[in-house]
């Protein structure tokens, strides 16, 4: 199956697959959209794995780290780490502001993070030019006239045209194939984040503990 490489391209493929030729270009277009929020939502696949360096420059006036404006295809969070120290422990809120005001504590060495109103909070926080490290996956971006591919058409074209499909099942009724889709879709979804955990923790994932994930 050759799939598209063009957003013109996969708007006539959707209207083709589904079979419905009186929708227009546009509400093929808000199909392939929902498809995208879908699999942004489900999907943690290796090809959309990144990994962002941010260098301390002044101690404490930089927290917290705003995602959305630092990295503007952020996603979901992996593993934050600071380099040097090693991977950092994934705190609740009330765990980290429990450490942050605690006045006692003398700990200068970064322990732990949290991710509140999509702000990265580090406690305590890296000195000056301490690297942090921060792991996570892409918000892929819709298609439009300027985006032909993606990392959804290049490595998932599959689960976007399952995706999209669903998107469009509201529209279509008693279809016998909403149900096929589905399943297609569910199960490579599960297949490809599986993978991930495949190639990050071999076959033994116990012996091999990777933390900080969330």
């Amino acid at each position: 199956m050759a799939f598209p490489t063009t957003t013109s391209g996969w708007t006539a493929y959707v209207r083709n697959w589904i079979g419905a030729d009186d929708y227009s270009d546009a509400q093929i277009g808000n199909f392939l959209d929902l498809a995208h929020v879908r699999l942004n939502t489900d999907l943690m696949s290796y090809p959309m794995e990144k990994l962002f360096h941010r260098t301390i420059l002044a101690p404490d006036h930089e927290q917290p780290i705003d995602l959305a404006m630092t990295i503007p295809d952020f996603g979901k969070i992996r593993l934050v780490s600071v380099q040097g120290v090693g991977p950092l422990d994934v705190a609740a809120l009330n765990e980290y502001v429990a450490k942050q005001q605690d006045w006692v504590n003398t700990c200068y060495t970064p322990e732990m993070y949290n991710i509140d109103a999509g702000k990265l909070y580090i406690w305590p926080w890296p000195g000056i030019d301490q690297t942090v490290d921060i792991h996570y996956y892409e918000k892929v971006p819709v298609l439009s006239e300027t985006v032909n591919s993606n990392t959804f058409t290049l490595h998932h074209p599959d689960l976007l045209l399952y995706a999209a499909s669903l998107e469009a099942a509201p529209y279509m009724v008693e279809d016998e194939r909403i149900a096929v889709w589905e399943n297609k879709y569910t199960m490579g979804v599960m297949t490809a984040n599986a993978n991930v955990t495949k190639i990050k923790m071999g076959s033994t994932p116990l012996l091999r503990k990777i933390s900080g994930f969330s």
